[in-house]
């Protein structure tokens, strides 16, 4: 198999993300519009996906490791965040904390795996981000609330975070297909065909939405502002990930996901977080959109790597 072939999943996506950056900078679409794709790929395409491919995921061996990935690498950089970021100012310590932990799975990294490793990897890939649901909608939110500006909160309303998880179609989406996956039901028939139809749509409408979200031009001072945060998780994740492609007992492809997703940006939830505890929300994006392309082009590493230890 040459470069080319190897590397063209890659390429596609590059270019997709490229389009809709285009399309923003033309004002052909806005930021509301990107707003809207990513609504619809979390919401639509990103749960067809799951429904499809969660049920066929066997619940054994590595795979019952990957929900755990997310948590031990949440609980790693908060413990490091804590020591690392303890003399900055209130307004910029929790939106460290906060943004220090939790991956962007559903739509950056299925997205990218879908054309590598096809249907498996997606499940793979979705199986990761069932414990990153605990991480983003549980852990983040309470750090964002602990370390508010106001220090008002020493702990997060336990009926408020079972809301957040409710209200989340793709992780309630979970929940219904690992329920499908222990009972062993697979959709077949009219209804996968029918579910086939959004989530092909998945890839395509998710690196859409990342090119119009994505924002390069950054106020002054905010690259001062949020380059600790930056440093710390992909200082943690390059080393982690190295670990794990290198001495972790598993099937290559399966290291070579784990050591992708603790590269991946942090996810969309920090900017609605930040709004709502009163941290600064143009920071929050900012370490959202200069981690895009860090992660893609670190993932695409990680990818390389791992197919030269499979030689």
């Amino acid at each position: 198999m040459n470069f080319w072939s190897t590397n063209e999943p890659f390429a596609i996506s590059a270019l997709i993300i490229v389009l809709g950056y285009a399309l923003k900078s033309f004002r052909v679409l806005d930021e509301r519009d990107g707003e809207a794709l990513a609504k619809v790929a979390l919401n639509v395409t990103l749960p067809a996906i799951i429904l499809l491919s969660i049920p066929a995921v066997p619940l054994e061996g590595s795979n019952l490791f990957l929900p755990v990935i997310p948590l031990l690498g949440a609980g790693i950089t908060a413990g490091i965040a804590v020591k690392a970021f303890r003399k900055q100012e209130p307004r910029d310590l929790g939106l460290s904390m906060t943004a220090s932990v939790g991956y962007n799975i559903g739509l950056f990294a299925i997205p990218l795996v879908s054309g590598l490793y096809g249907a498996e990897g997606i499940a793979r890939f979705a199986m990761i981000d069932i414990g990153n649901a605990f991480v983003i909608f549980g852990f983040s939110n309470f750090l964002a609330a602990k370390y508010t500006a106001e220090n008002r909160i020493k702990k997060l309303d336990i009926s408020y975070v079972v809301l957040m998880f409710l209200k989340s179609v793709p992780f309630v989406t979970y929940l219904v297909a690992l329920g499908l996956n222990l009972a062993g039901i697979r959709i077949t028939g009219f209804l996968a065909r029918a579910l086939e139809v959004p989530a092909a749509m998945n890839r395509g409408v998710s690196l859409l939405a990342l090119g119009v979200l994505l924002q390069l031009k950054l106020a002054p001072g905010t690259w001062k502002a949020i380059w600790p945060t930056l440093t710390l998780r992909y200082a943690f994740g390059v080393a982690a990930g190295a670990a794990v492609l290198l001495w972790l007992p598993m099937p290559i492809e399966t290291r070579v996901i784990i050591a992708g997703v603790l590269v991946m940006p942090v996810g969309l939830a920090v900017i609605p977080y930040a709004v709502r505890w009163g941290y600064d929300r143009n920071r929050a994006a900012a370490i959202l959109n200069v981690g895009i392309p860090i992660s893609f082009l670190l993932f695409w590493t990680v990818y390389i790597v791992g197919g030269r230890l499979a030689l």
